[in-house]
């Protein structure tokens, strides 16, 4: 299934009328489109930037009980609230795998809330991974549960001893502690949704076996939105929330790679950096093109930065502010982001020029730049065809030769990966 169709398909009515970038989940929690990702960013930066992107309409934070940075995104929104009393932070954090099973979940729960204890803070809580994996070089199962607290350890048995059924138990325990069959404290923060990171379909499917909650949160690699159909599909069945990381540097990171298809995501920002009615608020970036076509689509996104210039230009506000994508802009940035995602670039569309005309011609490239006609095919004789590589938009100007008068233009419809049969058949009397 091509992506532009996997993400009509993904995308619902749940969008917030009179709300900045806001979702609704299918449990009817609403869900910020656009947020920051704070997990890896170094901890003295936390504080200030959780602040500085409440200013900016940021209501969504990204993390992980790994991170060891809750209490730092806690202070960051008391922070923040001074100049925003009435904002409502969401805060994504995660279970990680050395913490999965029944009792273990319970403890690292117990322990996020506790970091993020703010009434104003809105608790979505994720299983990180479904387990350790050997594959994964840096995952180190059994020196990671050697270096746990004592009290873990009694508290359960290694997961990665049980790899297939302890991400179901902890699954469990989040149920328990959704549905309030358990307490963990009081005055913590409620835990208003449960969700599921880097699982694939077969985890899933496996999860949903006995479950009483359907996940309401999927968070995943960009890559899987692009070239797993068969995971965005159930997610749409059961209406999950898919809510994509890597999304920059997964897509932007291979430009020199992919030079046709960063022209290509180039080519939509450009037209609304010429258009004088949408360009007023400064020129778009590659980077909000990208992610206005996910949120447009119901896909939340966080990406992370340390510059205040990315902060403020990637911000809900901005993203929100941008007019969507119509159909063929969408469809545009669809084929350039997947060739990006591979590190393959775009092949430009093929065009064939057959000459119908009983008199030989010649063929000319308008050059915008220059401003000039550019001689590329000269003596097209009657019944030849003539093959070039083009790009959609380029303008030829085909001639008679023995009447320059008889001329007529074709502009180049053929998008990338397309091709094209122009059949020149008679020329118009200038």
């Amino acid at each position: 299934m091509k992506l532009f169709l996997l993400l009509s398909f993904l995308a619902h009515s749940w969008s917030l009328e009179g709300d900045i970038g806001q979702t609704r989940l299918h449990g009817g929690q609403e869900f910020p489109l656009v947020g920051l990702g704070v997990g890896n960013l170094q901890h003295d930066l936390i504080e200030s930037h959780v602040a500085n992107g409440m200013d900016l309409g940021y209501r969504l934070v990204d993390t992980a009980h790994a991170s060891k940075n809750e209490h730092l995104i806690a202070n960051g929104v008391k922070e923040g609230l001074i100049a925003n009393p009435d904002a409502e932070m969401h805060v994504v954090t995660k279970v990680w795998y050395t913490y999965l099973g029944y009792e273990r979940t319970k403890i690292s729960v117990r322990e996020s809330l506790e970091q993020l204890n703010n009434p104003n803070i809105r608790v979505h809580m994720l299983l990180h991974w479904p387990r350790c994996r050997d594959d994964i070089p840096w995952m180190k199962c059994e020196e990671e549960e050697t270096a746990l607290p004592q009290a873990v350890k009694d508290a359960g048995p290694a997961p990665h001893l049980d790899r297939e059924n302890a991400f179901k138990e902890s699954w469990r325990a989040l149920e328990d502690i959704f549905l309030g069959k358990i307490s963990l404290g009081e005055g913590l923060p409620e835990v208003v949704s449960i969700g599921v990171s880097n699982f694939d379909l077969d985890d899933l499917k496996a999860l949903a076996e006995g479950a009483r909650v359907v996940p309401h949160i999927l968070q995943d690699n960009v890559w899987s939105l692009a070239f797993n159909p068969y995971l965005m599909e159930y997610c749409k069945e059961k209406n999950i929330h898919f809510e994509a990381y890597n999304v920059m540097n997964g897509i932007l990171g291979n430009r020199d790679a992919a030079p046709f298809a960063d022209d290509a995501l180039g080519d939509v920002v450009q037209r609304y950096n010429d258009d004088p009615d949408e360009g007023d608020e400064g020129d778009m970036t590659h980077a909000q093109v990208i992610l206005k076509w996910l949120t447009q689509n119901d896909i939340s996104v966080i990406p992370r930065t340390t510059q205040r210039e990315h902060l403020n230009g990637n911000s809900p506000k901005v993203i929100e502010s941008i007019p969507d994508l119509d159909e063929e802009e969408e469809r545009i940035v669809e084929t350039a982001v997947a060739a990006l995602l591979r590190g393959v670039d775009l092949e430009p569309p093929e065009v064939s020029f057959v000459n119908k005309h009983d008199s030989i011609l010649h063929i000319f490239w308008w050059d915008e730049d220059e401003e000039e006609e550019v001689l590329v095919k000269e003596g097209l004789k009657p019944g030849q065809t003539w093959n070039t590589s083009t790009f959609s938009g380029h303008v030829f100007l085909v001639y008679d030769e023995s009447d320059y008068k008889k001329s007529r233009e074709f502009t180049i419809e053929a998008g990338f990966g397309e091709r094209d049969e122009i059949h020149i058949d008679g020329l118009d009397e200038l």
